[in-house]
């Protein structure tokens, strides 16, 4: 991508403090992230995100939470393979293959 010298931010509010319903605040924020570096000259589409890493800050708002999202994109060329190793992933499955909370 064109844009690696860039981070993109944005912030969208949800009315809950529950996490299962902060969904339709992330989605908004992730598509704004796509919309920014579209407006930066990048020519990039929503599936670009797919095997990228975004960042997530929720901060408690009187009305609920703020959810922000964040996104550096790699450099053109990357492969897109797994992170180095100092980065680790969350598994909130904790390697069970019976799903969440099994």
């Amino acid at each position: 991508m064109a844009t690696t010298d860039k981070k993109f931010t944005a912030t969208e509010e949800s009315t809950s403090k529950h996490p299962q319903d902060w969904g339709r605040a992330m989605s908004v924020a992730i598509c704004r992230l796509t919309d920014m570096a579209r407006q930066a000259g990048d020519p990039v589409h929503d599936e670009a995100l797919i095997g990228e890493d975004l960042q997530l800050f929720v901060e408690d708002s009187d009305a609920g939470v703020s959810i922000t999202m964040a996104w550096t994109p790699r450099e053109q060329g990357d492969d897109g393979g797994p992170p180095p190793p100092s980065v680790e992933r969350f598994d909130p499955t904790g390697g069970s293959t019976a799903g969440l909370g099994q």
